[in-house]
């Protein structure tokens, strides 16, 4: 169970989970983190599976209207879509029934909480909550998987939100020819009493009970074996169950496999017109996260054929310009100025975007113009945790030793539990 910290109109999220049969321990992605805090930022695609329906502000990272939620728990609109006609008339068709509908719309009823993959990316205008059931999920974005998790023979990476995309690769789903899919063995509206029984039967349904005449012994728990729990490479200490439905499942080491991806592949192909922008974006985001110079390159060369298709995309200029900034040489941090600053033109009113630019501008040791975008940025977005450092840092190289303090008393103020905003102003105070 995870826990959010509310600090004004903004969420954070809690460095402390609480697990069932474990009691207290890191949040997964915290496990690393040398001085955990409570200011990392809750996006709204964080809470669309956890949550109803969520209120974020526009053009935010975490801000959100008050309250915070529309609806806290997870409504019936989230599988069967909107339920205005249905309240009128409750009759069959008057509300979506993913069985019915075409196996890709169906899957990616599933899909939108049970398939992270590497990357999501958006399409152009569009985010990732705006999903509704009925339609393909490629409409709204696109899910980045690594290269090698398609292949059958290859080392098993299990990530906790991978259900679909390990069903996928099940010799149950490929002889199929798509007719296996969630809906077969689990029912959304009940929780079976003896899950064992229970999946045994789905299992049955399909295999025929012949095959318990020629099954080993014992042969009453087809999950147990089949469908073992086993460790997650990005949910800390958790394990999760395998959907791969392996006929000899690998023996658990008690370890997860952390090999890192060094290609994407779409899970589904975005319309053509958006392939090599959102596998670019994919490629940019996921380099970034693994430390591969090689992928982001990837992702940077696939923005720059087709920038010229998307001039005014503010993702495509941001991508391209984070990568400028952090080649480390003068002019690619000149060029990214440029390029976020079209950004700034296109969105007025972003928070984000100033911050880059302020980083860009930091890089091409333009301290001046880093000051001003790092304080409009914070302007726009106060909560905006990370800038505080930045711009003190950029102060610092200003000789500014006034407004470095005064950067560092507002965010102690903002984030008065900060370890790092303590740490810095302490130290300030001691010279």
């Amino acid at each position: 169970m995870g826990y959010l910290i509310q600090l004004g109109n903004h969420l954070f999220q809690s460095p402390l989970s609480y697990y069932a049969g474990r009691g207290w321990d890191m949040a997964p992605g915290y496990e690393g983190n040398q001085a955990p805090d409570f200011y990392r930022p809750i996006n709204p695609h964080c809470l669309f599976c956890h949550s109803g329906e969520a209120r974020p502000v526009p053009d935010t990272i975490n801000t959100y209207r008050a309250p915070p939620f529309e609806a806290e728990a997870i409504t019936c609109e989230r599988c069967h879509g909107a339920a205005e006609a249905h309240l009128h008339a409750p009759l069959p068709g008057s509300i979506i029934n993913p069985a019915k509908l075409p196996p890709r719309a169906r899957d990616s009823v599933c899909e939108q909480c049970h398939l992270s993959g590497e990357a999501g990316i958006p399409n152009p205008g569009k985010q990732l909550i705006d999903f509704r059931p009925g339609e393909d999920l490629e409409g709204v974005y696109t899910v980045y998987v690594s290269a090698g998790s398609r292949d059958l023979a290859g080392p098993d990476r299990l990530r906790v939100i991978s259900q679909s995309q390990q069903l996928a690769l099940s010799a149950c789903a490929r002889m199929s020819q798509g007719k296996l899919w969630c809906g077969t063995c689990h029912d959304p509206h009940e929780q079976p009493a003896d899950p064992k029984a229970y999946f045994r039967g789905r299992c049955l349904s399909c295999h025929g009970a012949a095959l318990l005449s020629t099954h080993p012994k014992p042969s009453d728990d087809c999950i147990g074996c089949h469908m073992p729990r086993r460790p997650v490479t990005d949910g800390g200490h958790t394990v999760f169950t395998d959907h791969h439905i392996a006929r000899r499942p690998p023996p658990d080491t008690g370890t997860a496999s952390t090999q890192k991806p060094r290609a994407l592949v779409a899970w589904h192909d975005p319309p053509a017109a958006l392939a090599q922008r959102n596998l670019g974006l994919a490629e940019i985001e996921v380099g970034e996260k693994v430390e591969s110079f090689s992928l982001v390159m990837e992702g940077f060369q696939s923005l720059l054929k087709c920038w010229s298709q998307f001039p005014n995309d503010p993702p495509v200029l941001t991508g391209i310009g984070q990568v400028l900034m952090g080649t480390g040489r003068d002019e690619d941090a000149k060029g990214a100025i440029a390029v976020l600053e079209q950004a700034i033109h296109n969105e007025p009113q972003v928070a984000s975007n100033y911050f880059h630019a302020g980083l860009a501008s930091k890089a091409a040791h333009d301290s001046k113009k880093a000051a001003q975008y790092l304080e409009k940025s914070l302007q726009l977005d106060p909560l905006l945790e990370q800038a505080y450092p930045e711009l003190a840092a950029v102060y610092q190289e200003m000789h500014d030793s006034a407004k470095r303090r005064q950067t560092y008393d507002r965010y102690v103020q903002t984030f008065p539990q900060s370890i790092q905003a303590q740490l810095g102003a302490r130290a300030l105070a001691e010279h």
